[in-house]
C-alpha cells in the first residue's frame, strides 16, 4: 500500500489566530505492514486560548501513535483495534482533564473539537468529539464517516429542520460537547473497511460549512492525488474557495491518499 498526504491550514481573514492543529503519521511497522494515522483539532474560536486546547490535543495524539500505539504492535489484528478503542476512550478523559485543569489555573474557559482515523491494513478506527469531519473518498463517491456533536445536528436527527435548513440555522455553532469544557465526553468511535483505493480526509468547520461534498470529491478523488504536490495544489484551491465566499473562521485540511 503507498500513502501519500498533506496537510493544508489558513488562519483566515477574521481571526488573528489559528487555532486548529493537525497531524499525519504514517509508519511501516513489522507486523501490520504500513499504517497512518490523521486528526484534526479545532480549539473553540469563543473561548480563550483556543489554540492550546487544540495542540495539547494534538500533541496528546502525537504522543500516543508513537509511545502507546508502538506497544500494541505485537498484538493480533482480529483484536488490535478492541485494545485502540480502549485505548482511545481513556486518552480523551486524559486530555479534556488535563485542558480543564490548565483553564481553572488560569481561571479562563478553553476547549477544542478532535477528530482523528487510524488505518491498518484495509480497516480503520475513527474517533469524533465537536464538529470537526472526516470524509472517505473514493474513485466513484465520497461519504462523511463522522456525525457532528452540534445542536444544529440534533435538530437535522430529531426532524427538526432539514439538511438545507440546517445550513443557515442560527445555532450552528452551537456544540453539544467537546474536550476541556462541559461534560466528560462521549465520543463517537466507529470502525469500518476501505473497498479499496481512497482518500481520508479531516477537516475543521471552516472548509465544510462552505463547500460542497461534490467539490470535495473532484479535488481530493484518489485519481486527482497523483503526487502530495498534487494534493496540496487542490487543498489550496478549496481553501480559497471557502475564503471567497466568505468563511471567516480559520480553516484546516489534511488529506491522505491511499493506494491498495
Amino acid at each position: 500500500m503507498k500513502v501519500k498526504a498533506c496537510i493544508y491550514t489558513d488562519a483566515g481573514r477574521k481571526r488573528a489566530v489559528n487555532q486548529d492543529s493537525s497531524l499525519i503519521k504514517v509508519a511501516n511497522t513489522s507486523g501490520l505492514g504500513r499504517i497512518s494515522f490523521i486528526a484534526v483539532c479545532d480549539g473553540m474560536g469563543g473561548l480563550s486560548k483556543g489554540e492550546i486546547a487544540s495542540c495539547k490535543a494534538i500533541r496528546a495524539l502525537e504522543n500516543w501513535f508513537h509511545e502507546e500505539f508502538v506497544m500494541m504492535q505485537g498484538i493480533d489484528e482480529d483484536e488490535i483495534f478492541d485494545v485502540v478503542e480502549t485505548s482511545w476512550r481513556r486518552l480523551l478523559g486524559k486530555i479534556s482533564a488535563d485542558i480543564k485543569r490548565y483553564g481553572k489555573h488560569r481561571g479562563i474557559s478553553l476547549g477544542t473539537t478532535l477528530t482523528a482515523l487510524l488505518q491498518i491494513g484495509r480497516k480503520y478506527i475513527l474517533m469524533n468529539v465537536g464538529d470537526s469531519r472526516i470524509y472517505l473518498v473514493s474513485r466513484r463517491d465520497v461519504y462523511r464517516l463522522t456525525h457532528d456533536h452540534s445542536v444544529v445536528q440534533d435538530k437535522v436527527d430529531k426532524g427538526l429542520i432539514t439538511e438545507k435548513e440546517a445550513e443557515n440555522d442560527l445555532e450552528r455553532n452551537v456544540l453539544l460537547q467537546c474536550l476541556g469544557a462541559g461534560q466528560i465526553p462521549v465520543p463517537q468511535i466507529e470502525r469500518g473497511q476501505f473497498k479499496g483505493s481512497a482518500t481520508v480526509v479531516a477537516c475543521s468547520d471552516g472548509l465544510w460549512k462552505t463547500l460542497s461534498e461534490k467539490e470535495l470529491f473532484k479535488s481530493l478523488c484518489p485519481q486527482m492525488c497523483v503526487t502530495p504536490e498534487d494534493m496540496l495544489e487542490q487543498s489550496k484551491k478549496l481553501t480559497d474557495a471557502a475564503l471567497e465566499r466568505k468563511e471567516l473562521d480559520n480553516i484546516t485540511l489534511a488529506a491522505m491518499c491511499l493506494e491498495y
